[in-house]
């Protein structure tokens, strides 16, 4: 897609693309073209555009509206999730355009203190379990748009990635019934700070694909996996505390159920890697590399139920930052310190 081209399309109806233009930047571009997101003006008001002209990329953004609009509408919720207002829906010149308005942050999620970090992701959290589909009616609103994921579902999944997984595969197939047991609610299988943005005190969700399974229905802990799995990386206290907090106040079989998603995420990451190889080259490559020896070591301490050495993280940080790009670095500066 040629930037000059979606210029031409968007002025006519009323957009002014910014000459900074962080999503199209980076590894998460390099690994995903068929649709872009821009940041641009539209009425006086800054937005994000999600453009596609490609089968693919028109149809994940179809399907992430359909998501959205009916996770505002669900009725079986007690609580509700922050989503940025929609501002434009349509089609021009073979173009699926999406707009909504962009979340201004007083601050990134990193800048809270640990405290205001862990209750902001706590309720977050706890507004995604709110959506728990319990009954058939339940289930026939949301299988429509939605996956739905069961234990058996996620053993299927996790068989065909790296055959090297035998010990955490055994460890899931042994506890089944704790997997089905706290399915059927919503989970964001990517939430992190690049998925979510924070206004006045709210969490706002960012992505909510079906098609790539962004958001889906599955075990409650899925979105708690990824965000604790991350920060290992990012902010090892939060990941303590948000751990500590499901082990003292929900109990062990919870915080089992926690981990086997935390296994599960781990071998996902490591799957995405390793198919990503073909698509790198150079320091790129050399990274993705990095990031799989990393991530098996992580995986062998959540096997054991123990910490990862802060040390070990440190280390694999540094050769991070070494072959990272620098747009690649300027981009990170909007969601973490380091």
């Amino acid at each position: 897609m040629n930037l000059d081209t979606i210029y031409k399309v968007l002025e006519p109806l009323g957009f002014t693309l910014e000459v900074e233009q962080p999503h199209i930047n980076g590894e998460r571009f390099l690994m995903a073209k068929d649709k872009l997101v821009l940041v641009a003006k539209y009425r006086g008001e800054r937005v994000i555009i999600k453009i596609s002209n490609t089968p693919d990329g028109q149809k994940d953004i179809q399907n992430e509206k359909q998501a959205r609009d009916l996770l505002k509408s669900i009725s079986f919720a007690n609580k509700a999730i922050h989503f940025p207002e929609e501002r434009y829906w349509g089609e021009k010149d073979d173009y699926t355009i999406w707009a909504i308005e962009f979340i201004e942050q007083e601050k990134i999620f990193v800048n809270h203190t640990l405290e205001e970090q862990f209750f902001l992701i706590l309720k977050a959290l706890e507004e995604q379990e709110s959506f728990h589909a319990t009954t058939y009616e339940h289930l026939a609103t949301v299988k429509k748009i939605f996956p739905i994921m069961s234990a058996q579902d996620y053993f299927k999944e996790f068989s065909n990635f790296r055959p090297a997984l035998e010990e955490a595969q055994s460890l899931l197939r042994a506890n089944k019934s704790i997997l089905d047991k706290y399915s059927g609610y919503l989970t964001h299988t990517d939430f992190v700070p690049h998925n979510f943005r924070i206004r006045h005190r709210e969490i706002y969700m960012l992505d909510c694909a079906p098609e790539v399974r962004t958001v889906h229905f599955g075990n409650k802990y899925e979105g708690w996996a990824r965000l604790l799995n991350y920060m290992i990386i990012h902010n090892p206290p939060l990941e303590k505390l948000l751990a500590n907090y499901v082990r003292s106040n929900r109990g062990e079989e919870e915080y089992l159920s926690l981990r086997l998603m935390r296994v599960y995420k781990i071998g996902f990451l490591l799957n995405f890697y390793t198919k990503s190889l073909e698509k790198t080259e150079g320091d790129l490559k050399t990274l993705t590399l990095e990031r799989i020896d990393f991530w098996q070591e992580v995986l062998a301490h959540i096997l054991k139920d123990e910490a990862v050495p802060i040390t070990f993280v440190d280390d694999y940080k540094k050769k991070r930052d070494n072959l990272r790009s620098d747009e690649e670095k300027r981009r990170q500066r909007e969601f973490a310190v380091a």
